[in-house]
């Protein structure tokens, strides 16, 4: 959770050590089991904004930005939070959340997720070190060193034990590891993941069947195009044509 203290106090406990985060504060924290409890200032009610948000989303957050957190120094702390100072970017992006919360509209699972991910990006680019360290307060580390590790080599000619080998895990774990979180076998995934990727790659021009085989991964032309027309139900050079031509007449529309 992101709490955006706006006035008053709030103080928060956790088994091991208690926090007081004041007005003008931004604090991370983690999952678990907590108290708190609200001051209301002198001349102010007690007010702030919360963004609660899962594991989940913080490890795909991880994945998808980890070029920037590259060459940082990971900050060790045990503390299960992060605190901030709210500057005027912050400041001005609480006034853009209370903004979309007033709005008669209902706010989209992808709004919420773009402000969330705004505010995230904010806090890595004021010290990358600093927020790598909330990595420490994730109780899945495993999980998420495994999602790195797959989708990070999704156009790679990897193979299941490979990727096995990178998590420091058995094939055995891996697997079962995998089932677990994607819902599906290493192998499928993957295949599916770079046919898809294939897929959009042949929506663009400059590209052909015969180069994008090898951006995803496969070894040889006739493997990707029998993989892809079982996949899509057409090959690679009848989806290409068929995909150009719906673009070129949502152009001409």
């Amino acid at each position: 959770m992101i709490n955006l203290l706006i006035s008053g106090k709030k103080t928060v406990v956790y088994p091991e050590i208690s926090i007081d985060i004041h007005q003008g504060e931004l604090v991370i924290l983690s999952t678990g089991n907590i108290l708190t409890t609200e001051i209301i200032s002198n001349t102010q009610n007690f007010t702030s904004v919360l963004l609660y948000f899962s594991n989940e989303l913080l490890n795909r957050f991880w994945i998808k930005y980890q070029s920037l957190l590259k060459g940082s120094i990971t900050k060790n702390t045990d503390q299960p939070f992060l605190t901030y100072t709210q500057d005027s970017f912050i400041r001005q992006y609480v006034e853009s959340l209370i903004v979309l919360l007033k709005s008669p509209v209902t706010l989209s699972a992808e709004i919420k997720q773009i402000k969330l991910e705004e505010l995230l990006l904010y806090l890595i680019l004021l010290d990358p070190a600093k927020f790598q360290s909330l990595q420490l307060v994730s109780k899945d580390h495993q999980d998420l060193l495994l999602k790195t590790a797959v989708e990070g080599h999704i156009g790679m000619p990897i193979t299941v034990q490979e990727l096995a080998f990178l998590c420091n895990m058995s094939s055995s774990t891996s697997k079962r590891n995998f089932q677990r979180i994607y819902g599906t076998s290493p192998q499928q995934w993957l295949l599916e993941k770079k046919l898809q990727k294939a897929g959009e790659l042949l929506k663009f021009p400059g590209e052909s069947p015969s180069g994008v085989y090898l951006k995803v991964g496969y070894k040889n032309h006739s493997s990707f195009s029998h993989a892809f027309r079982h996949y899509f139900g057409l090959n690679p050079s009848e989806y290409q044509v068929q995909n150009l031509n719906v673009h070129r007449q949502d152009l001409d529309a």
